[in-house]
């Protein structure tokens, strides 16, 4: 019955472009459980004791929470588990607009990050749940149909081989309409073959300076494989900003710094979020890339993606 209820959604979503999903969301959609501890690192034998706790969507999740925020239409797709942590996560994120219905869920536990945070940074420990195991049956294809965009976080890749055919074959269906698809690659500690093919099959991809330098050695050998490809590769930079790759030409944008930052946790995501609605709005790639970083810079400044302000406003100055 509730795959009946999600094509009659679907369908009815395809009787016009307006109705139509802004951005849907594939894979790491993790509940993150927020902690602040008086110094890193925390060895055998410590005791340490958070002075805060705080739940949040994380991951992808944050992406789509952004998303929301910036008044985009959002729809998520994962495998999440059968406890009470997916519940939590599917509540947040239904509570601030962002459409769950076709989060599956299945026996076993949803992925969670403990970030911990320190003074001069921050340390994760998490546990990698279902959504590792996405395949693409569990993605129904008309989802794909009535979305404008595509995202798809790229994290599970490093950790399973499986779930990189999965996201080839969403990149395929997308470009049948043509929809444009957007990959973050994630931490790319193994698999970094498999990565590069798939970075291969999308219009545009981000990355951060490490992530590019596993993958690529440099920003010269980034240049070098995307030679031939109309596809844009985008390097977040932090603080330095990010630069943009397309067509064998290198773009710097603009940083934002602030000096209140509370966390650094999920600018990246906030950054992805933010450049996607640029370019839905009718933002060139380098204005979308400012506007990245501008609400990167504000992600900063909360300790969770849910207390950001609304932010359609952003795209209008």
């Amino acid at each position: 019955m509730r795959l009946v209820r999600e094509l009659a959604l679907v369908r009815g979503n395809m009787r016009s472009n307006e109705d139509k999903f802004d951005l849907v969301i594939i894979s790491d959609c993790v509940l993150d459980i927020y902690y602040r501890v008086r110094e890193l690192p925390i060895r055998a034998g410590d005791v340490s004791v958070s002075d805060i706790i705080a739940l949040s969507p994380g991951g992808a999740c944050t992406t789509a929470l952004v998303a929301r925020k910036l008044g985009l239409k959002v729809a998520v797709i994962d495998r999440v588990g059968d406890d009470p942590f997916s519940d939590i996560l599917i509540n947040y994120l239904s509570n601030n607009g962002v459409y769950t219905g076709f989060m599956k869920r299945v026996h076993g536990f949803t992925t969670i990050s403990n970030n911990i945070i320190g003074t001069g940074g921050h340390a994760f420990v998490g546990y990698l749940g279902v959504g590792k195991d996405l395949t693409i049956s569990d993605i129904n294809e008309n989802i794909i149909r009535v979305s404008r965009t595509i995202f798809i976080n790229g994290f599970y890749a490093a950790f399973t081989r499986n779930i990189i055919n999965a996201f080839v074959e969403v990149a395929r269906i997308a470009h049948e309409r043509p929809i444009p698809v957007f990959l973050d690659t994630g931490p790319s500690i193994n698999n970094e073959d498999l990565i590069i093919d798939l970075i291969k099959s999308v219009n545009t991809v981000f990355m951060n300076e490490e992530e590019m330098r596993r993958l690529f050695g440099d920003i010269t050998g980034l240049v070098s494989a995307m030679h031939g490809s109309d596809a844009i590769a985008v390097v977040k930079l932090g603080s330095k900003g990010a630069v943009l790759v397309h067509n064998d030409l290198i773009r710097h944008c603009q940083a934002h710094n602030v000096g209140n930052v509370v966390t650094t946790i999920g600018a990246g995501d906030a950054f992805n979020a933010a450049y996607i609605a640029g370019i839905l709005r009718g933002l060139s790639p380098e204005d979308s890339c400012n506007l990245g970083n501008r609400v990167a810079a504000l992600r900063i400044q909360y300790l969770t993606p849910l207390e950001l302000p609304n932010l359609e406003n952003y795209l209008i100055k």
